[in-house]
């Protein structure tokens, strides 16, 4: 939807609305998961990201916004790149 001029303004309410409310969900989940938590392996060994830590599928979530924020909509570099985040 963000893709297309005719789509640009819904899809950026949908992304809105999506970003919304998973900070709702993520800020939930780091006021009421306890420390530890967030360095887990539930599901350690199995396949794909079902294996990966919480705090990894958190960073992978900002990592996209920050793709999609700023290589999709402003069409500038990420702020991975530019703050020095990556090094």
């Amino acid at each position: 939807m963000i893709g297309k001029e005719a789509t640009f303004s819904e899809g950026i309410d949908v992304l809105i609305d999506l970003r919304n409310d998973l900070f709702e969900k993520i800020t939930s989940i780091v006021n009421e998961y306890p420390e530890e938590a967030f360095s887990l392996m539930p599901f350690a060994g199995a396949e794909g990201y079902h294996s990966k830590t919480l705090v990894y599928s958190m960073w992978h979530i900002f990592r996209i916004e920050d793709i999609v924020a700023h290589e999709l909509i402003a069409k500038d570099k990420q702020v991975l790149f530019t703050k020095n985040w990556y090094t």
